[in-house]
């Protein structure tokens, strides 16, 4: 008799994690965003803007705090990891010694036990701060999209926050002071003598380790510390963390790509909750090495399932193209409504290759689309699945999705990279207003050609989160005749390299 088909995992973590929006939904993370109270009104993390946030932040008249979620709000993200079929839920906190949040939770599993009597629920403090917190949630994650139980995800949670450190510099240690975490003779101190203290964690204990007076010296000592301990930069992870810091962030990242090449390396703002201790100018890095950590072994049904997953896909597609002796990936990156399907649409016309794109083969993997976290991981571990094994068998793919982060287009590369694949990489654009003309012929059915069912609510809440392209790409803007951009690509194809 065959033993039934695993129960599904869900992730829940707390908003502390500070995981960028993107990697959040590519891996399926259910997030609870904290709380805190400024002058006197309650917000949640992501409810203002950051502009707005920091222009209160700096004008309160009270001393701003942070609190911990509601039990209930915990409980409503175990309903929707439910509701989206798991029944198992692994929820990851930060630390006890910092927030009540992992009592928070734990009040929401007790609760969850009578309310979702089908549904498990293990709640684990990882014992990191900010992304050393979120690269345990991000390990979770991982591992259950690779098949895990829920014990093996707890695990792979635990080793990777045991290992995980950051070190940050901040601009001031005012907004510290003001929270009472230092005494106010320290940032008196600071402040005449323009120093700014270098700050290193592990495990929840935090410690200083330099100060500097230049954010100039403040990159070249993380870059320093993170030398020292990093490992072999093929294990590398590393998240680069700031407050209200762009300029500065993309900096570090730099510096960071150029000495390093870690596996991985996310760009993350601190959300308003940790901003309050932070204050504006924050800038760290988080990271672990994965040399030595147990890969967790997918289990044999969850296997089963992304082979049904990956043939379903395959199976929705029109007939196949013959196979080529150098395959290429092509990988679209733009919001709803920019032109991506039409694009793709005038490719597949002149070339010989495998059109996925994410709206079909949403409607070939799920009659009921609910468009979840979970829902979002699952079909594109599957769309990348098959995307590699047609490379595989030498025939070239087509990757139409939004792909805004670069945390979402990086595994596209590595699949070209691993596959011997050519990429070329097309950033597809078009003028707001043809955009949103063209969201609202969608909206009243005008275009019936397009699988797409992103509104302009989805586009509002997606145009924030754009990152811009670090890999070498072509831009197309097709408001006008894409005649030209379509030749342009198809001499791309013939001339990319290997």
């Amino acid at each position: 008799m065959r033993s039934p088909s695993p129960k599904p995992v869900a992730i829940v973590a707390d908003s502390s994690a500070a995981i960028p929006a993107e990697a959040a939904a590519q891996h399926g993370i259910i997030t609870v965003p904290l709380a805190f109270l400024l002058d006197g009104n309650l917000y949640h993390d992501g409810e203002l803007s950051q502009a707005e946030f920091y222009r209160r932040l700096h004008s309160a008249e009270h001393i701003p705090s942070t609190t911990a979620p509601a039990p209930g709000e915990f409980l409503d993200a175990f309903r929707r990891a439910a509701q989206g079929g798991a029944r198992e839920v692994l929820c990851l906190t930060l630390s006890s010694h910092f927030s009540g949040t992992h009592s928070a939770a734990q009040h929401a599993a007790r609760l969850a036990s009578t309310e979702l009597p089908g549904l498990h629920v293990h709640v684990l403090e990882t014992g990191g701060l900010a992304m050393t917190h979120g690269f345990a949630v991000l390990a979770a994650a991982r591992a259950v999209q690779a098949g895990a139980r829920l014990k093996a995800a707890a695990q792979a949670a635990r080793e990777v926050g045991e290992r995980a450190e950051l070190i940050g510099v901040l601009d001031t240690m005012r907004y510290l002071a003001k929270s009472g975490r230092v005494p106010w003779i320290i940032h008196w101190a600071a402040s005449l003598l323009r120093i700014k203290p270098v700050l290193a964690a592990r495990a929840g204990a935090v410690r200083s380790i330099a100060r500097v007076r230049t954010a100039g010296r403040a990159i070249e000592k993380m870059v320093q510390y993170l030398e020292a301990r990093a490992g072999p930069p093929h294990e590398l992870h590393v998240a680069v963390l700031h407050a209200a810091a762009p300029n500065g962030a993309a900096t570090l990242a730099a510096r960071i790509r150029e000495r390093f090449s870690p596996a991985e390396l996310l760009i993350s703002e601190c959300g308003a909750a940790m901003a309050l201790h932070t204050g504006p100018g924050f800038l760290g890095i988080a990271f672990y090495s994965a040399t030595g950590l147990r890969q967790p072994a997918a289990t044999q049904p969850s296997k089963t399932r992304l082979e049904r997953d990956v043939h379903r896909l395959e199976e929705s597609l029109p007939p196949l193209p013959a196979p080529q002796p150098q395959p290429a990936l092509i990988v679209l990156s733009g919001l709803p409504g920019s032109g991506k399907s039409h694009l793709a649409r005038a490719l597949q016309a002149r070339y010989p290759l495998a059109l996925l794109e994410s709206d079909r083969l949403r409607r070939a993997l799920f009659k009921r689309r609910i468009y979840t976290e979970t829902e979002n991981a699952r079909l594109f571990a599957a769309a990348h699945e098959l995307a590699g094994r047609l490379l595989s068998r030498g025939i070239a793919a087509l990757c139409d999705a939004t792909n805004l982060r670069e945390v979402h287009r990086r595994g596209l590369y590595q699949i070209a990279e691993r596959k011997g694949a050519r990429l070329v990489l097309v950033q597809v654009t078009a003028p707001e207003e043809v955009v949103r003309a063209r969201l609202a012929d969608r909206a009243a059915g005008v275009d019936s050609s397009n699988a797409s069912e992103a509104g302009p609510e989805v586009y509002e809440s997606m145009r924030a989160g754009v990152e811009p392209i670090q890999h070498e790409h072509l831009v197309v803007d097709t408001s006008g005749d894409i005649s030209a951009a379509v030749e342009a690509i198809l001499r791309e194809l013939e001339q990319a390299p290997v």
